[in-house]
């Protein structure tokens, strides 16, 4: 720009200079003509040029300056175009890393879900073989156990057909008994074969059904309701895993209620860990306790024959009500005669009815993990308003 003006006023310079120039020339050609003319006439020639050079350079400078405002304002617009295009470049320049970073993410998105997917096919592989090896497991046990109940069906055969034996021999006695009272004139009440035989069938009867002869007040079936176990925590370490599609869930566990049920098939019983552990029961009625009976399975048909699981000693509790923090010991017990053993009630002074008994398991038979309780009873006298005001 100061190029430009420079070169600008330069030719304006110079023009008027020769303007100026032609004017004096001019002048002076017309001194020089005039020679003999006055002094006073070329001196007012002279000042008219003068200030006409002074007008023409005034307004050389007011262009020049227009000229140089001008440029000014090409010099701000040009600014402002430069502002505007540094704007719009750092705003696509953040669109770009915007479209990078979201295309990063997808990938990385990408690869997390391929990663994930094969974890879950490792998990599933090991699950299903961790299966396959717990149902191998299990095919191996049900075999044992097929075998072990063959052969306790084979002994209870035998016994079956040796007591067969002895009934017959029996009644052939009781025939012949008959005969040689007839014979002698015996008399007319006495015992017929029949008879004995009926009598000898519902004893069997009743010793199949429940192989004690007693009510049980305890069994669920009966009425019977398992109130609470207390702090005593079940065990679950080899219960069966309960799934959805083929893949484990959680683990089942085993319900206290077996305590109280008549199935006492094996592996059907509760167990819990440890070797101590307790069972509150609601029975079926007001009772007063006599006998109580525990269950376990024979040992014939326990794995290798094991009873370490097994409850040994145990104490037995009546509750005034459910959650009553103290009760009366009814006695202290050693569990020895397997499969099932009948115990009577040690003491109880006061010569209460309960309708709350509780079991404390203190000990098993060397089991550190668990504890099995197949079947607890409860035997006595439900109460009866007129015998007890009797």
């Amino acid at each position: 720009v100061r190029f430009s003006n420079q070169a600008v006023v330069s030719t304006q310079s110079t023009g008027e200079e020769a303007e100026v120039s032609g004017v004096c020339s001019k002048g002076a050609g017309n001194c020089e003509d005039d020679d003999d003319g006055d002094d006073t006439t070329n001196h007012d020639n002279i000042i008219p040029q003068s200030a006409l050079f002074q007008e023409c350079q005034a307004q050389s400078i007011q262009e020049l300056e227009g000229v140089v405002r001008g440029l000014q304002e090409d010099s701000i617009r040009i600014h402002g175009d430069m502002k505007s295009w540094e704007l719009f470049k750092d705003k696509e320049i953040r669109r770009v890393n915007r479209k990078s970073q979201n295309a990063a993410k997808v990938l990385r998105e990408a690869k997390d879900s391929e990663s994930n997917a094969r974890h879950e096919k490792e998990i599933t592989a090991a699950i299903s073989a961790e299966l396959v090896a717990r149902l191998v497991k299990l095919e191996e046990e049900n075999k044992e156990l097929r075998n072990s109940l063959q052969g306790l069906q084979e002994s209870l055969e035998k016994k079956l057909l040796d007591l067969d034996g002895e009934v017959d021999e029996l009644t052939k006695r009781v025939d012949a008994d008959d005969a040689e009272e007839e014979a002698l004139g015996g008399s007319a009440g006495a015992v017929s074969g029949s008879g004995v035989q009926g009598m000898i069938d519902r004893a069997l009867d009743r010793f199949a059904a429940d192989r004690v002869g007693m009510p049980d007040y305890a069994l669920e079936s009966s009425g019977g309701i398992v109130f609470t176990i207390g702090e005593t925590e079940p065990y679950t370490k080899d219960t069966p895993w309960m799934g959805v599609f083929g893949i484990s869930i959680w683990k089942s566990c085993k319900t206290p209620r077996l305590a109280i049920q008549a199935d006492n098939s094996p592996g059907n019983c509760w167990s819990f860990y440890g070797d101590r552990g307790t069972l509150t029961i609601q029975l079926s009625a007001q009772v007063f306790p006599e006998y109580f009976t525990l269950d376990h399975i024979p040992l014939d048909l326990a794995p290798g024959k094991n009873a370490s699981s097994a409850p040994k000693h145990f104490r037995v509790l009546g509750l005034d009500y459910g959650n009553a923090p103290k009760g009366h010991v009814l006695g202290n017990y050693e569990f020895t005669k397997f499969p099932i053993e009948t115990f009577a009630v040690q003491q109880n002074p006061y010569e209460k009815y309960f309708r709350f008994i509780k079991i404390e398991v203190l000990s098993n038979y060397g089991n550190k993990d668990y504890t099995c309780l197949y079947r607890f009873r409860v035997h006595g006298k439900p109460y009866d308003i007129d015998t007890y005001n009797g």
